[in-house]
């Protein structure tokens, strides 16, 4: 029987949510920004039968981690979510925007890094092209129409959850974004990182980028950027997945992340 054990991080305006599960080597892994941590429902615990201990949290205003007081770092967070786990060092898993603030952990403080798995990465600094249905989220916003403007976010971010032609999809990848409502409507307060693109050549940590076929293809754009400028990196695309793969193909990607953990070394 898999034992979660929840715990909160006090951050500066604010507290994290957290889950600790497992033994053996830290991994951490780092929602998107469209959703809350259990998009890793099936990922966690695949990696602890694994061996692994995992390490999820929400990040401030989603999940179960209430919206920020003040202006903060999503870095500082995360190396907050390690302290507070005691955990000096982990290998890092991200998605979307996970993944960019994975990147710029591994540059800010590259000795608490072990490993990268990005998986449909954001990039800090990456000028973003406008979006498809860019209208409808902004008629919706401007309108306070919270669920509208989750609906049109998981249309962007979710589309196979839209194919059977349901108007309003309940599958759980739909719903994990639809869920964060009122999150779509609040400031955002997190503070941008400094462009991670002109140092990418500084990561040391063994990457691995993964990406589905019915992504964006801006998403694809990061991830190539990503794969020939981080020195030594991987790049994987899996077939039929979105940008929510955890969801989409759970198995394929957990293969691909013990291979990926797998090559580091263990440390005592």
């Amino acid at each position: 029987m898999r034992v979660v054990t929840e715990f909160s991080v006090e951050v500066p305006g604010g507290r994290l949510h957290a889950d600790d599960t497992g033994t053996g080597e830290p991994v951490l892994l780092i929602h998107a920004g469209v959703t809350d941590s259990r998009v890793w429902d099936t990922t966690a615990p695949l990696l602890v039968a694994a061996g692994y201990r995992v390490i999820s949290f929400d990040t401030r205003g989603f999940g179960r981690s209430a919206p920020s007081a003040c202006r903060f770092s999503q870095v500082a967070d995360a190396l907050a979510v390690l302290d507070a786990a005691g955990v000096p060092a982990a290998h890092f898993v991200g998605l979307s925007h996970g993944a960019a603030t994975s990147v710029d952990v591994a540059i800010a403080a590259p000795d608490r890094v072990r490993t990268l798995t990005l998986v449909a990465p954001g990039l800090s600094g990456y000028e973003w092209p406008p979006l498809p249905g860019v209208e409808r989220r902004i008629a919706a916003g401007e309108r306070d129409d919270a669920p509208g403007l989750a609906l049109e976010i998981a249309r962007l971010w979710a589309p196979m959850s839209f194919d059977d032609g349901a108007a309003e999809p309940a599958d759980f990848a739909a719903m994990v974004i639809r869920a964060q409502a009122a999150a779509f409507l609040c400031e955002e307060l997190d503070v941008p990182e400094p462009s991670a693109i002109p140092r990418l050549d500084e990561i040391t940590a063994p990457t691995l980028v993964v990406l589905g076929d019915r992504d964006l293809a801006a998403i694809e754009q990061i991830g190539r950027l990503l794969a020939e400028r981080v020195p030594g990196a991987s790049l994987v695309t899996l077939t039929g997945a979105d940008h929510l793969l955890p969801l989409r193909v759970p198995d394929r990607l957990h293969a691909l992340l013990v291979d990926h953990l797998g090559r580091t070394p263990q440390r005592s």
